[in-house]
């Protein structure tokens, strides 16, 4: 989101700090800070809350975002993550219990967008097509979603591994962090619901079933 790279351009240039001296701040590196105000990447969480404390403004003013409970809503959502991490506890439980070999595909979306209302609501939307589907083909397999930010934690869990267009970018790094997962990049048009037997044919491929 280029919007959060060019607010932190003006909170650091308004205290003439350079990218260096806020990088430090952040315990980061000055490549980041760069990579960030070219909207090249984004700041997770933990940073982005930093950043307001330290310059003194809401996370709100930092993306652009009108919603004055958004911290509110973020914790709200990190709660519902940690209940999701036990929803993938008993998924796991059940298939042992019920010897079925069901597989999960998993699709993770930039954590900006995944908090962001318009956002959130097509991952879920695309989330629950595919599972749709997959009831309908008859397929065993489970569609989960998680943030960018939860890749480490629940990426070795999938089977497949979906990025949403906002997250493509890091599908050659999760790839080799995940060398036995097949990684799919989700297209636009995919993630607009207007191809999803598309996708659910690459997933299909990908299983190997």
């Amino acid at each position: 989101m280029l919007v959060i790279g060019k607010k932190i351009r003006e909170l650091r240039q308004a205290k003439k700090m350079t990218q260096k001296d806020l990088a430090k701040i952040l315990n980061v590196t000055p490549q980041a800070v760069s990579k960030w105000e070219r909207g090249e990447s984004n700041p997770d969480i933990q940073i982005l809350i930093h950043l307001s404390q330290f310059f003194h403004v809401s996370v709100d003013e930092i993306i652009g975002n009108k919603n004055k409970h958004f911290l509110d809503s973020i914790f709200s959502k990190m709660k519902g993550s940690k209940q999701m991490g036990k929803t993938v506890q008993k998924t796991s439980e059940s298939k042992l219990a019920v010897n079925v070999d069901v597989k999960t595909v998993i699709i993770f979306d930039m954590v900006f967008s995944f908090i962001a209302d318009k956002g959130l609501i097509q991952t879920q939307a695309l989330n629950r097509k595919l599972n749709m589907l997959m009831k309908q083909k008859g397929k065993a397999i489970v569609i989960e979603t998680y943030n960018s930010n939860q890749v480490d934690q629940y990426g070795s869990q999938a089977d497949v591994i979906l990025l949403t267009p906002t997250f493509g970018y890091a599908k050659e790094e999760i790839a080799k962090k995940f060398p036995k997962i097949s990684v799919i990049g989700i297209s636009k048009k995919e993630y607009g619901l207007l191809d999803v037997e598309k996708l659910y044919e690459k997933i299909i491929k990908a299983l190997k079933i």
